[in-house]
């Protein structure tokens, strides 16, 4: 009877088993099948959108591995296609990687981002993979047709700062600085005057890819799809934000992939009327109206805590009358002049004419996109971020009511260093005018706005449809 009962038993079990095995085939055939279906419609959409217009210049001629591509879910939950990349490296020893995202949107097309993995060669070899847990190394994130987007350093799995990728093409040997755009901590040493920035070194804490020395690359020219880059360092990132967060469609932001504070949250001309009524600022106001006369530009930048800091002058050996401006984590504000005509003595003895523009310079703009960025990192509100240019002639403030995504991905990729000239032929006529087309064709940041502060009333200058000054009364 007990070997009868055994035998029952165990037929039993067998039918139970082949049952669940065929059942987790049939899930596993459909899970296939689900798969294959959301790739190829993936292909064919990524196909598509490929053939509009031309890729950004280092993102052409990728050769997309669709055989090893998986389905997957973002940290947010979004469903996203990895598709590596057979990347086109010199030395098959490197170990940086591509892969394109594909995140699928409500209404069934896709968001394409190329992502590249920088992974620290000093770390343990379980440590330089996204997959590891414990991931070091640096991950940049660039727009198929737009370019770079954003780039981090990561430290045991968590974003310990933010930074810009810089392509240097190796034909040209003529300089290899770090971006030139390099909103970084307290150690920032650009000019905020009227002239061009400073020239600093910056600092250049590992290499993407192979680095290419100054007149000494004798190998072969690459393909489209392997330019030399560098990461320059920003400011710390708050929150930390893990490698698979920072990938998520909206991750990255610096703020554990929370989004940036809103564009702006009050009329600018309400925030510069806040300004106006703040004793400090009008004291200050008042005081650099009095020194447009001096040989050197006086200034005062302010914390997002309330206090003004004055602004100390450039060190150079070409007698410079500009002051620097360190963008922090805690500035909202810079307040400075533009100087009266004067006569410069130079180390020789002979004299030079001097005659600054009283207008915003690129070196000015420069600095205000670092506050916006830098806001946009530390949860400071956009609105509160303003730069501020006194003249003999006139005071104008400049305020944002854009979208900070446009700061970050047309600010990033700027040469800044490349404008004055164009500044200047824009500037020979009309300041006004001349500058706001300087903004609009030169900049090209949607959003950044003039305003002119007068005793009368604060006001916005804009072009009107014939390309003309038009005043908008804040009053």
């Amino acid at each position: 009877m007990m070997k009868e009962n055994f035998k029952r038993a165990a037929g039993v079990i067998t039918v139970v088993l082949i049952a669940v095995f065929f059942t987790r085939c049939q899930q596993e055939d459909e899970e296939v099948g689900t798969q294959g279906t959301t790739l190829s419609s993936a292909k064919q959409w990524f196909k598509e959108y490929e053939a509009k217009g031309d890729n950004y210049v280092y993102l052409q001629n990728l050769l997309y591995d669709w055989p090893g591509a998986i389905v997957k879910q973002a940290e947010d939950g979004t469903e996203m296609i990895v598709v590596p990349i057979k990347e086109l490296k010199i030395n098959q020893s490197e170990i940086w990687q591509q892969r394109l995202y594909l995140y699928k949107l409500p209404d069934g097309s896709y968001k394409a981002s190329v992502v590249e993995i920088y992974p620290d060669k000093a770390a343990p070899q379980e440590d330089q993979s996204m997959e590891g847990g414990n991931f070091n190394g640096y991950i940049s994130v660039w727009d198929l047709k737009k370019g770079f987007v954003k780039a981090a350093q990561f430290k045991d799995n968590h974003a310990v700062e933010d930074g810009i990728v810089e392509v240097l093409p190796r034909e040209d040997k003529t300089t290899y600085r770090a971006p030139s755009l390099n909103p970084c901590g307290d150690g920032c040493n650009d000019g905020a005057g009227g002239g061009n920035p400073i020239q600093v070194p910056r600092i250049l804490p590992t290499e993407l890819r192979e680095v290419v020395k100054i007149n000494s690359y004798t190998g072969p020219k690459p393909k489209l799809g392997t330019p030399v880059a560098y990461y320059g360092p920003r400011s710390p990132v708050i929150g930390g934000t893990t490698p698979g967060g920072y990938t998520s469609p909206g991750g990255g932001n610096g703020g554990g992939g929370s989004a940036p504070p809103p564009a702006t949250a009050l009329n600018p001309c309400d925030k510069m009327k806040i300004l106006m009524a703040n004793p400090n600022f009008i004291v200050k106001l008042e005081e650099l109206l009095k020194k447009t006369n001096l040989k050197v530009e006086s200034g005062y930048s302010q914390s997002k805590n309330g206090p003004f800091t004055p602004l100390t002058g450039t060190s150079s050996t070409e007698n410079s009358d500009k002051i620097s401006l360190a963008s922090d984590a805690n500035t909202v504000g810079y307040i400075h002049t533009h100087l009266d005509p004067y006569e410069r003595v130079l180390p020789n003895g002979e004299t030079q004419s001097v005659a600054p523009i009283k207008m915003f310079s690129p070196g000015d703009v420069k600095q205000f996109v670092i506050l916006l960025l830098n806001a946009s990192r530390n949860n400071i509100p956009i609105d509160n971020i303003y730069g501020t240019m006194v003249s003999s002639s006139a005071t104008y403030q400049l305020r944002f009511t854009g979208n900070i995504a446009d700061v970050s991905l047309k600010g990033g990729s700027m040469n800044w260093d490349a404008l004055d000239d164009l500044y200047k032929v824009a500037m020979r006529g009309n300041k006004e005018l001349g500058f706001l087309k300087f903004l609009n064709e030169q900049i090209g940041i949607n959003g950044i706005e003039l305003y002119k502060i007068e005793a009368s009333g604060n006001s916005r200058k804009t072009l009107d449809t014939n390309g003309k000054v038009s005043t908008i009364n804040c009053n």
